[in-house]
């Protein structure tokens, strides 16, 4: 970046702010600073609301802000400043100052096989996502060795986690083409209550250069899928709106397995305010989704998420607040139509399916006070969670929770520590509390530390659910505890980026179903083991933005769970994913064509019965996903192959998974 000056002067950047009317806003463009401490910019982009995302910026300079000052003699000059990027991107989780994120944002997106976000989230390293039922019709999130229960879910930071159950909390009413980036956040954190990781998918963009893009598709292949989508953005200085509508079916792989989904999702906002609602409305079939003993199930949803939140910045104040509310409906068919898969009548005993509605409301918000080298920040969070239901009964509890923090950042070090107390009207008081640090000893490399403790209150379905000679909840079932340390790193160069990472967490009341391995035996019962210990470690390398090479990363996670079980089968938390080796590689081909390459070894621990009633351990599996493409600036052509190695494999229960799955789909973008 040049600058021409006529006479002298002294320019000096001392703060950076998102509104339009600014000078780096106004101009359209990424903005190149030269000579600028990182540090400052990252402490700066903070108190503006915003946390940074830097490539090549990691500079240990005592600078501590640009001075610009021209020949003496007056005449004109150009001064080349040593370039340095940066790039301002809202996050709804701590700093990357302070830990580790990974991000896989929409550039990353376009090229891999998926229809749903279920299928996404397959491809982010260290997560392990076990499906019940393909096309995005059930799924359970784990993190690192822990229960789907465990994960916290988020919708451009809003928590839409599901009371009842953690298998409703993947019924998200967006689709792929809306999504700009994922973040995910793995581990314990206090501030976010996570137990063992959280996700928060953000569909807000801000690009000023295409203020409005159309994009649709339609989509078609095997087992009578079916899947036509539309998405719209527009984004101008002063409002933005994000909208995208889908619709997705098949006849199913398996006999029950068939579905149909329907998504619809609104986001407006500006000056501060953000508005997002979004429905989703699916039938489906459920063949042996909780036991195999009762294959021909079906399940129907309704979904309905929408918030209100505000953010604004006043001198050494920022100020952000939401309220929100989720309400889901279910009802869960143990017999299909009331008959069995062979057609004969359900038993005397079945009195028809179990309906549940859950209603979550909410309000989040907090203050922050900056100066030049820390922020404090306080809030306080309430959530209210309703539920009627056939089967659980009908309960209503309040969780509040208050929280302060304080961060500091000093040359290339920062930290920050904080507790939160939280109450909840049936179980009462607890804490967390965490302690995280930075530090960057050289350029392009972050030093992470992270010491945090969380809890979990059980869900409904945890304390409450009974069916049949299936299933049996116990009401004294208390809180899990979790405290993790980990320690990690980041080093980006150029084209190479690399993360790794090591933790231990320290569990205590964990909650499980649990049942004897005699296969007689049917009855699943939730109970809190003594301790489930976890530890664990993560690596992943990579490169990107080349000509041929647009991407390449092999990446693994390892992870080991011990726990005080006995001989009793788990169905969650010794159930687990040990070993995860992933490939991934997207290379352009000949001009517009290229393909993708989505490799996965995977290796889980635990046991399962299957369709034919015996116990079996879970084996080792090998999956090739694949995506072949021609594209241009307004077109794409893809054809997807999942499980083309045509694995036969279960991720969860006895719920034999696609052998194969092969789709195409035209997208249009304007």
């Amino acid at each position: 970046m040049n600058y021409s000056f006529i006479r002298q002067r002294v320019y000096r950047f001392r703060r950076f702010v998102g509104k339009g009317y600014a000078a780096f806003a106004s101009m359209h463009k990424i903005v190149n600073i030269g000579h600028l401490c990182a540090l400052l910019t990252d402490k700066e982009m903070l108190k503006a609301g915003r946390t940074t995302a830097v490539c090549g910026m990691l500079l240990a300079t005592p600078i501590m802000y640009a001075d610009i000052t021209p020949p003496d003699d007056g005449e004109q000059r150009d001064l080349q400043l040593q370039e340095v990027s940066v790039v301002a991107q809202q996050s709804s989780f701590q700093s990357e100052s302070f830990r580790l994120v990974t991000n896989l944002n929409a550039d990353q997106l376009v090229g891999l096989p998926i229809k749903t976000v279920s299928d996404l989230l397959k491809y982010i390293p260290g997560i392990d996502l076990r499906e019940r039922g393909a096309g995005g019709v059930q799924a359970d999130l784990t993190i690192r060795g822990g229960t789907g229960r465990q994960v916290k879910i988020l919708l451009n930071g809003v928590d839409i986690t599901d009371p009842q159950t953690d298998h409703y909390s993947m019924d998200i009413p967006i689709d792929p083409l809306l999504i700009e980036r994922v973040e995910v956040l793995q581990g314990t954190n206090y501030a976010l209550d996570a137990f063992s990781g959280a996700i928060n998918i953000i569909t807000k963009s801000e690009n000023k250069q295409k203020p409005y893009r159309v994009t649709g598709e339609i989509t078609g292949g095997e087992y009578g899928l079916v899947r036509p989508a539309l998405a719209a953005r527009i984004s101008r200085p002063a409002y933005y709106i994000n909208t995208s509508a889908s619709y997705n079916r098949s006849s199913g792989y398996i006999e029950d397995s068939d579905y149909k989904i329907t998504n619809a999702f609104f986001q407006a906002g500006g000056k501060g305010l953000d508005f997002q609602v979004g429905a989703q409305h699916k039938d489906a079939g459920a063949n042996s989704f909780y036991t195999v003993k009762y294959p021909n199930q079906y399940d129907q949803t309704r979904t309905l998420i929408t918030s209100l939140g505000y953010a604004q910045h006043w001198g050494n104040w920022n100020l952000s607040a939401n309220m929100y509310y989720r309400g889901h409906f279910d009802r869960f068919h143990t017999y299909r139509n009331n008959v069995d898969l062979e057609g004969n009548p359900a038993p005397s005993w079945y009195k028809g399916p179990n309906v549940t509605w859950t209603h979550t409301q909410g309000a989040h918000i907090e203050a922050a006070w900056h100066n030049e080298w820390s922020q404090t920040t306080f809030g306080v969070d309430v959530r209210d969670e309703l539920i009627r239901s056939s089967s659980l009964g009908n309960h209503n509890r309040v969780n509040v929770r208050y929280f302060v923090e304080e961060r500091v950042y000093w040359r290339t070090l920062s930290a920050a520590l904080g507790a939160s107390g939280i109450y909840n009207t049936q179980f009462g008081n607890d804490w967390s509390v965490g302690a995280n640090l930075g530090y960057h000893p050289i350029k392009d490399l972050h030093l992470f530390l992270n010491f945090n403790r969380a809890i979990r209150i059980p869900t409904y379905t945890d304390l409450y659910y009974k069916q049949g000679n299936t299933q049996l909840a116990d009401p004294n079932t208390r809180p899990e505890e979790a405290l993790q340390i980990e320690l990690s790193a980041q080093y980006k160069y150029k084209h190479l980026y690399t993360n790794a990472s090591a933790y231990y967490r320290w569990g205590r009341n964990i909650i499980d179903w649990v049942k004897d391995p005699d296969p007689q035996v049917t009855l699943w019962r939730s109970t809190n083991h003594s301790k489930v210990d976890a530890a664990g470690l993560e690596l992943a390398v990579g490169v990107q933005g080349y000509e041929w090479i647009k991407r390449a990363e092999i990446n693994y996670a390892f992870a080991d769970v011990r726990a005080d079980a006995g001989q009793l089968l788990s169905l969650y938390a010794l159930d687990y994913l040990r070993h995860k080796l992933a490939l991934h590689l997207e290379h352009k081909i000949y001009k517009g064509f290229g393909a993708t390459w989505c490799a996965r070894f995977e290796q889980r621990e635990g046991q399962y019965t299957s369709m034919s009633g015996t116990t079996e351990s879970y084996k080792p599996v090998f999956l090739l996903d694949v995506a072949l493409y021609w594209a241009n600036s307004y077109l794409r052509v893809q054809v997807d192959g999942r499980n083309i190695t045509n694995t036969r494999y279960v991720d969860i229960g006895g719920v034999v998974q696609p052998q194969h799955w092969v789709s195409g789909k035209i997208q249009f973008t304007l």
